[in-house]
């Protein structure tokens, strides 16, 4: 995973001579002479800067002898092209395989080391340094891309010390801008002793006020039809994320994920956690009879700089569905008529930060007229009048928790109007669904949250802590109980145990 050299190039229509320009170059000798042993005799020399360039504008279709004449070797549809990696031919022979990124009027080019070879030309999805190779040359085009082109060459130092902190001695290490960044402007930092070893992947210490953020975010995924042979699915899953600002090197943080003492407890499995974690109580307390009792799980683990999900984790055990319903449709070519009924789980928190339940029509022309009787809320259209849009509001009514709709809609015509990417082929006649999205904040089905009494941080210092929690909805449909629904079916072959075979009456 490693280069022999780097260029970046200017095009001819980004600066005033009449031909492009090298403005910087870079050859790693320890890889030019790596590659020379592993090809042998079919090694290919780098060419010198201007035959390089030369020889990249032809490839490119820059050049004016490239431009003006068709060349089967290089136009034709032939030949295999795998952008971003092109071959080059050169007076010693063709160079292979050279990332080439093109952005805001630059080339950055470089050519990775090929351990097998280049000879032998292995797959692409075999050569790491192509991508270390791709992402780097992206980096740098992010680092110069603030840089007028009249002053590219005054940024030359700036490169040579970008390159030296992203990629050492030709090997990409780190092809974060803003990490590079901050290793080419900070000092050491005096809080690092001797004997402490600062880590590759914290290269920057955090200075000033010590913040700790913590977010139980927690998703519901469910699909309700409302059929006797059909049963509803509900799924309950979610993620922690961190972001800790704290003025030390290794850091270490403790937080228990306990469960809310309101309603029933929920224990959490399935719990994915971050490379960073170094010990995670991941038991569940089984006490018989089926029941299992939820402990709190203490994590502990020393965060990156940036943003990171700690952990993920599904609920499994969450039986309820939050807001259950039912979508009822009757539909001609140019009419519908709907019925919609809500209702929110008493257990579930009935205070929202938005709930809405949108109805797409899918294959039918832009809604020419509406009548809608909500008992809650208030309707409208989307800006394509494809969608109606039933806002719902904050709360449900506090004494039933029930809201319905029923509405009549009028469809102007089709043939008018074109056809829509968007539209769902299988939503066609009375084949339907209602979508809802809501969002509650401080709240999670499975009663997940992060006590801020049990965080602790090694060594000890102060710190301003903030922990939220939300819950919020993904694909969560309501499908029409007069028409068809698309819906998943596992085999019995794969539920049945020691049968391998498939029952005759399943297809």
């Amino acid at each position: 995973m490693s280069l022999q050299a780097l260029w970046i190039v200017q095009l001819p229509s980004a600066c005033t001579r009449k031909d492009g320009r090298l403005l910087f170059s870079r050859i790693y000798p320890t890889y030019v002479k790596k590659e020379k042993i592993a090809d042998g005799i079919h090694y290919v020399p780098l060419p010198p800067n201007p035959d390089f360039v030369k020889s990249l504008f032809f490839e490119l279709g820059y050049s004016k002898e490239g431009m003006a004449h068709f060349i089967a070797a290089r136009d034709s549809c032939q030949k295999e092209t795998q952008n971003p990696v092109y071959e080059i031919a050169t007076s010693a022979g063709k160079l292979w395989p050279l990332v080439v990124v093109e952005q805001y009027g630059i080339v950055f080019c470089c050519l990775p080391y090929v351990e097998q070879g280049a000879h032998t030309r292995p797959p692409l999805i075999d050569l790491p340094g192509v991508t270390q190779g791709f992402s780097l040359l992206c980096a740098l085009a992010d680092f110069l891309r603030p840089v007028p082109h009249t002053e590219l060459y005054q940024k030359t130092p700036d490169i040579y010390s970008f390159l030296t902190h992203a990629a050492p001695f030709g090997s990409p290490l780190d092809t974060n801008v803003e990490s590079v960044i901050a290793k080419m402007t900070n000092r050491p930092s005096l809080v690092v002793t001797k004997s402490q070893k600062q880590p590759g992947w914290k290269p920057v210490i955090h200075k000033g006020k010590n913040h700790i953020y913590l977010s139980v975010t927690e998703y519901v995924r469910a699909v309700q039809y409302d059929w006797d042979d059909v049963a509803n699915v509900c799924d309950v899953f979610g993620t922690i994320s961190c972001k800790a600002e704290i003025e030390c090197v290794m850091p270490e943080i403790t937080v228990t994920i306990s469960h809310a003492a309101e309603g029933e407890i929920t224990p959490l499995d399935h719990l994915l956690i971050h490379p960073c974690v170094q010990s995670a109580d991941t038991s569940i307390i089984d006490t018989g009879a089926g029941q299992v009792r939820a402990n709190p799980r203490r994590v502990r683990f020393s965060p990156p700089n940036d943003m990171f999900t700690l952990c993920h984790y599904t609920a499994s055990r969450v039986q309820e569905i939050p807001i259950t319903g039912c979508f009822e449709m009757f539909a001609d070519e140019k009419k519908v008529n709907l019925k919609v009924k809500l209702k929110l789980h008493e257990k579930i928190k009935n205070q929202f930060e938005y709930c809405e339940l949108q109805i797409p029509f899918h294959n039918r022309g832009p809604i020419a007229s509406h009548d809608s009787l909500p008992n809650h809320g208030s309707m409208m259209l989307s800006p394509d009048r494809k969608v109606l849009v039933w806002n719902i509001g904050q709360r449900f009514p506090s004494k039933t928790l029930e809201v319905n709709l029923t509405a009549t809609v009028q469809f102007a015509d089709l043939s008018k109007q074109p056809a829509s990417p968007q539209d769902d082929p299988f939503c066609v006649g009375q084949n339907a669904y209602a979508q809802l999205y809501f969002k509650i904040p401080d709240f999670t089905h499975s009663g997940c949250y992060i006590d801020p009494k049990s965080v602790q941080v090694s060594p000890s210092m102060k710190y301003k802590l903030m922990a939220v929690r939300e819950y919020i909805s993904k694909e969560y449909k309501f499908w029409n109980i007069q028409g068809d629904a698309l819906r998943s079916v596992i085999p019995k072959c794969l539920t049945a145990p020691n049968n391998g075979t498939i029952d005759s009456d399943e297809k």
